[in-house]
């Protein structure tokens, strides 16, 4: 590690050649740009500043966003040294005190994840929500076909379903229902859906575990996402997943609506869906192109990098609103 003046830090002030200063310590987060979950312009608009520490935590900006505890340790793989001169104690002295404790089991990031997060035991709570910021996938399985049904690019999820959500409707309007009735019936759909994805993300997503093969089926089910959350093909659910959750609701629709107003009801569902999965998927790799899309990716970053225990609505806070899970 070595001592760097605060010239030759402003020599490295371009999206090219990335310097900061966060309380003293150097880092070169180069090419940690295009990884950074706000966006590789948040850190390059900061390249300025003698001290991103203050506006990590927001208090040169009181519009700023406030990073987490997992923020500043992400920043430890980059760090390169001290500021010369600085009052700052060495990071070595710093890491022996507050290096993080996850219990007698050390999971081995080089080796498929899925065999060995239950044996974390209670410490998988606190291991799952430290995250690791970065855009590689992890190996989840040693079997090539099972990893393979792990993983799912976006553009899948309106390609398989969006077609699917026509036929639904296409169904109904053969059982005779008017069209007026099938926009009510998919609007309908589409506001079940954003309950049942709030009520989801919350008790089920969310749910603590300890056991081997609990701890093993919540990381498949969402705690991968936020211990990798900024891995593209693990951010929206594979379509064979979706198929299972669909095998329980519909018969629920089915007994509850009538005939006719029942597909277009699952349509609706499924097409709020849809406009999660993207949505979702947009709140961890887009670029946010005005003041409600900020609001939104704002809102979701905090739930990852933050408090996961509130902010559960992906497509919008209403339902935080309503059962008082605002941040």
């Amino acid at each position: 590690m070595g001592v760097w003046s605060l010239a030759d830090v402003r020599k490295h002030r371009s999206a090219g050649d990335a310097w900061i200063i966060v309380d003293g310590q150097v880092y070169d987060v180069t090419q940690f740009l295009d990884d950074h979950p706000g966006g590789p312009q948040i850190i390059s608009q900061s390249l300025d500043s003698d001290n991103v520490g203050s506006l990590m935590r927001g208090s040169d900006d009181p519009a700023a966003h406030s990073h987490s505890d997992a923020a500043f340790d992400t920043l430890e793989k980059f760090h390169i040294g001290i500021l010369e001169n600085s009052q700052h104690r060495s990071k070595n002295s710093e890491d022996s005190e507050t290096k993080p404790k996850t219990g007698g089991f050390t999971v081995d990031l080089s080796k498929p994840l899925v065999s060995q997060v239950g044996h974390l035991g209670d410490a998988y709570e606190k291991w799952v929500h430290q995250p690791i910021v970065c855009k590689e996938s992890p190996r989840f399985f040693e079997n090539q076909i099972l990893e393979s049904l792990t993983r799912t690019v976006w553009w899948v999820i309106p390609l398989v379903w969006l077609p699917f959500i026509c036929w639904l409707l296409l169904v109904s309007s053969q059982r005779g229902l008017k069209s007026q009735s099938i926009v009510s019936c998919l609007i309908s759909g589409v506001i079940i859906w954003s309950l049942l994805e709030y009520s989801m993300h919350r008790f089920l997503f969310h749910v603590k575990t300890s056991g081997y093969w609990s701890n093993t089926f919540h990381y498949l089910l969402h705690g991968c996402h936020h211990k990798h959350p900024m891995d593209g093909y693990r951010l929206v659910f594979p379509p064979a997943a979706t198929l299972g959750f669909l095998s329980i609701f519909w018969p629920i629709i089915a007994s509850l609506a009538p005939r006719e107003m029942a597909p277009t009801i699952l349509g609706g569902g499924i097409l709020g869906y849809v406009i999660y999965d993207v949505t979702h998927y947009f709140l961890h790799h887009g670029v946010a192109f005005d003041q409600w899309s900020r609001r939104l990716k704002r809102y979701h970053l905090n739930h990852h990098f933050k408090n996961q225990t509130v902010g559960f609505g992906i497509t919008s806070n209403f339902w935080d609103r309503i059962f008082g899970t605002l941040p």
